[in-house]
């Protein structure tokens, strides 16, 4: 009989149900001494599992949007935002093995609180409102500054299904046995690239739309620019004293694309700001 999660709203990952248990008849275990710089390449001694940077991204998203006001406003006293990502996946490009190639998928929200008037007298209505945006884009890590997706035994995925057979010949030399059969399978447990957002700005040019007989309007329609400043980085075993990923890189790598490739995503970032504000 299945069994109710619980998870009515289903906004994330739910509890798998319990299954029924085999009879276990024996278990032996057998432990294997192995050094950690045997699941790392160009390890020695004294490692450590470590917060690793790959690169720090400046993502431009231009969201348009059409809000609507409760009621008539005949003037805009304040906007308050507010930005947060919903999700931040990343996924390394097949058709390049080095790990410096990632696709970037983002969902964010631009929370907006809106101060505005009816009238030429009177209070100050609050409406709150979410701008929902999503982005999809191709990351390229520079090698003289960035470091790739690290996979520790070298494999990205994991085989659970039963594809390796192990099949066993029949007595009569015919044919495989029905009565025995066995398979291999495995799993990787690799460390995700995560996201962790450093700064966000938005500007922005609203038009009031929907006026009425008395000048007031319901509508508006807003042309955002979103900046994005955030650090992509995977917990990966390093040593000590080590020294990253990348280097030796030539002036044609893939990160050469960038605009303004000389300037960090965190210069590029106080530059945005410092021009909006002069």
């Amino acid at each position: 009989m299945m069994k109710n999660t619980g998870n009515n709203k289903h906004d994330g990952c739910p509890p798998q149900m319990p299954n029924e248990y085999a009879d276990t008849k024996r278990v032996d275990c057998l432990n294997l001494p192995i050094s950690p710089a045997l699941l790392a390449t160009g390890l020695s001694t004294d490692v450590i599992d470590a917060r690793v940077p790959l690169t720090d991204l400046l993502v431009e998203a231009d969201v348009e949007a059409d809000i609507y006001l409760p009621t008539a406003a005949r003037e805009i006293k304040n906007i308050r935002k507010n930005v947060s990502l919903k999700q931040c996946k990343t996924v390394e490009s097949a058709a390049d093995p080095t790990g410096f190639t990632l696709k970037l998928y983002l969902t964010g929200v631009v929370h907006k609180n809106i101060q505005y008037v009816e009238h030429h007298t009177g209070y100050v209505k609050d409406y709150a409102v979410d701008v929902p945006f999503t982005c999809n884009q191709t990351v390229f890590i520079r090698p003289a500054t960035g470091n790739p997706v690290v996979y520790p035994l070298g494999l990205q995925y994991s085989l659970k299904n039963s594809t390796l057979e192990l099949r066993e010949l029949a007595d009569d030399g015919h044919s495989a046995d029905r009565c025995t059969g066995g398979s291999l399978s495995f799993e990787i447990y690799n460390e995700p690239v995560e996201c962790k957002m450093i700064a966000s700005a938005v500007k922005e040019v609203d038009l009031y739309k929907d006026f009425d007989h008395f000048g007031r309007f319901s509508k508006i329609t807003e042309k955002m620019e979103v900046l994005l400043l955030f650090k992509l980085w995977q917990r990966q075993q390093i040593t000590i004293d080590d020294t990253p990923h990348g280097g030796g890189s030539t002036a044609d790598d893939a990160g050469a694309v960038e605009r303004n490739e000389g300037q960090t995503a965190l210069e590029r970032f106080k530059q945005a700001i410092r021009r909006a504000s002069m």
